[in-house]
């Protein structure tokens, strides 16, 4: 017993310190290139380093042009697709009128029945319009959109301390497309830890129930032992409660959306992931991945934020074109069920704390690789991150300071996503060896006592933690994807882009940084290896910096043609008389609509707010790009936790 006990000890002592090589595995890399620089600059070691940092950059700079380029054709021929009008503003309806959904019924059974009680305790007091759900509770539920098997959209909106005007512009948005009644399921993820949470929750929810298939909220508790505070233990949470709504474990017709508070989807969005369920199926494991535009509030920003994000949103539209193999998503994308549901939903650690590439890279991996992401070329808007101090009173500098300050606390913990890279290593190591941990299985049991009819709340964790157990032996992927066989090139440029997001800012920037004072500290003979690569690098430099330019000046068609679709849609939805909010909800709720989105912003762009974005990106992707990553990786030696700041949004003067 001791024998074991001592192999026990050794075993879990090794796991620790070969986690904790992986995670700090970005520091370590930077202490080494300061170490090479300082003792061996001489060296043919410094001499590849300094020649691969700036080949990535360019390569870098070339395939975002590539990927905004493409971003941009698509968005085009989505429009296109879906009747939008994308050369003038029309008042004329803008999408092609569908067929009135036939809608299946079950017996409810089959289904878990979520009514009004779910809400508060007297909620079975409240009339229609303030009821969770937008049904009548009576013996049958209907579960499906239609007979084509167009999928139900389970839209999760997670949220904490957000004004009640950016989540009603928000929901106005997804309630102003024509499939919102038939196909959108909202979900509304509250923290318990803000005060009267559940009050703003239901205050929406009777303003909008009319407008939608169904829409409640879910409550995440604050005080789980082992989570980390954030938006990835928020959707855990409200991802698991609701995921009981649709009964079958991997072929439910059911695709999870997550998005921000502030996040405004046009319904060509949900018409691309409808297309493609209906021709694919929704049993399989699926992500799709849209563009996202900041297109709202540049205008009252600093320039050096406006910058930071347009190089935060290029870098995400990086990957999205046709042939791209790894497309990581930014802020907003949306899974099938099956997917959810294979990898154990999202999770609610501190490597999470980065929840969208997280959760890609859990699914890329969880998969061994067969992940299919799709490119959805529907713009997202959001909002610039403001200061939750700024008011419109305060002069312009201290304003732009105001909001670079909240910027810079954004940056530091999108950068902390860096550990990622170590989750990301410790699973490719896995591959390698075979010991990579598979998905878990769930599969629906009852709890003694509790039959199926009876109804659940979302908010209590013992039953809801009841609903699903592990299975005890991991199940094989479908058939679509052999175990057996790992698609290594994939892995490996997936690797490439990791390197790309959290390594190479920070080696480029202390590379450049030894280009440009090794000639003053020493003597470099002309006809060394050094002085030629010297030159070189100094050639790619410009080259590099050209490309950024090039792909802010490609990003601007984005930002427009974003604009001008967001414009339309509204449009549509205000000025035509044959609106379907006019015609399937009540008054009360077709106004907040209106009105909401009368009070949407918009952000144009110019010509010497382009003209001072181009100048000074070098500063904005030094300030908010290699120094938070530098802040993350010297601080990950010590530990992973971090303490998670919800960034500002615009509010609106009352």
């Amino acid at each position: 017993m001791r024998v074991l006990s001592i192999s026990a000890t050794v075993s879990a002592t090794l796991a620790s310190a070969f986690n904790y090589a992986c995670r700090c595995t970005p520091g370590l890399s930077t202490l080494l290139v300061i170490a090479l620089i300082l003792f061996n600059h001489n060296s043919i070691g410094f001499v590849a380093l300094t020649l691969i940092c700036h080949v990535f950059v360019v390569s870098y700079t070339a395939r975002s042009c590539y990927g905004i380029y493409a971003t941009w054709k698509g968005m085009l021929r989505t429009a296109d697709e879906y009747a939008v009008n994308k050369s003038v503003l029309v008042s004329s309806p803008l999408f092609k009128p569908s067929r009135p959904p036939s809608r299946s019924t079950v017996r409810r059974a089959d289904v878990d029945d979520l009514s009004g009680s779910e809400v508060s305790s007297d909620s079975d007091e409240q009339d229609v319009e303030s009821s969770v759900s937008s049904y009548d509770m009576d013996d049958t539920i209907e579960i499906t959109a239609d007979d084509s098997g167009a999928p139900v959209h389970a839209i999760f909106v997670p949220n904490y301390k957000e004004s009640f005007d950016t989540l009603r512009e928000t929901l106005s948005m997804l309630a102003s497309h024509a499939m919102a009644r038939s196909s959108y399921d909202i979900y509304l993820a509250m923290e318990a830890q803000e005060k009267d949470a559940e009050s703003k929750a239901s205050i929406l929810i009777s303003e909008f129930s009319p407008l939608f298939r169904y829409i409640t909220y879910t409550v995440h508790p604050g005080d789980l032992p082992g989570e980390a505070r954030g938006k990835s233990s928020n959707l855990a949470w409200a991802t698991r409660a609701a995921s009981r709504r649709y009964r079958t474990l991997l072929q439910s017709n059911v695709v999870f959306t997550t998005m921000d508070a502030d996040t405004h989807l046009l319904a060509s969005y949900f018409q691309t992931i409808t297309a493609h369920c209906v021709l694919h199926g929704t049993a399989t494991f699926t992500m799709f991945v849209p563009p996202i535009v900041f297109d709202r509030n540049a205008r009252h920003i600093s320039p050096i934020v406006r910058c930071a994000d347009i190089l935060w949103s290029a870098a995400g539209i990086a990957g999205l074109y046709a042939t791209s193999q790894i497309r990581p998503p930014t802020s907003v994308y949306s899974v099938t069920m099956t997917l959810a549901r294979y990898v154990d939903f999202w999770d609610t650690g501190p490597e999470a704390i980065g929840e969208d590439l997280h959760m890609y890279l859990k699914c890329f991996f969880r998969t061994r690789g067969r992940l299919n992401t799709v490119p959805v070329y529907s713009p997202a808007s959001h909002c610039n991150v403001e200061h939750g101090d700024a008011t419109p009173s305060m002069n312009i500098a201290q304003r732009w300071f105001l909001s670079s300050q909240a910027r810079f606390k954004q940056a530091c913990r999108h950068m902390w996503g860096i550990v990622d890279s170590g989750y990301a290593i410790r699973h490719t190591i896995g591959l390698i060896t075979g010991r990579h941990d598979a998905a878990e299985s769930f599969e629906y049991i009852e709890e003694d006592g509790l039959s199926q009819d009876e109804e659940l709340s979302l908010d209590l964790p013992e039953k809801a933690s009841a609903i699903y157990t592990s299975a005890s032996v991991s199940p094989s992927p479908p058939p679509l994807y052999n175990a057996s066989q790992v698609p290594w090139k994939r892995v490996l440029i997936l690797l490439h882009r990791l390197y790309e997001a959290h390594f190479l800012p920070v080696h480029y920037f202390i590379d450049v940084l030894a280009c440009s004072l090794i000639p003053m500290a020493a003597t470099v003979p002309a006809s060394s290896l050094l002085s030629t690569v010297l030159v070189y690098t100094n050639h790619l430099r410009k080259a590099a910096a050209f490309s950024v330019i090039f792909q802010m000046v490609l990003y601007e068609r984005v930002h427009s043609t974003a604009l001008q679709l967001r414009l339309q849609s509204i449009q549509t939805t205000l000025l035509s008389p044959s609106s379907h909010i006019a015609s399937k909800s009540s008054g009360k709720s077709a106004e907040i609509v209106r009105q909401s989105l009368k009070q949407v912003d918009i952000s144009r762009r110019g010509k010497w707010i382009n003209c001072l974005d181009y100048v000074l990106f070098p500063v904005a992707g030094t300030i908010f790009g290699a120094v938070p990553a530098v802040k993350a990786q010297i601080l990950q030696f010590w530990g992973t936790s971090f303490v998670y700041e919800v960034s500002s949004k615009p509010t609106r003067p009352q």
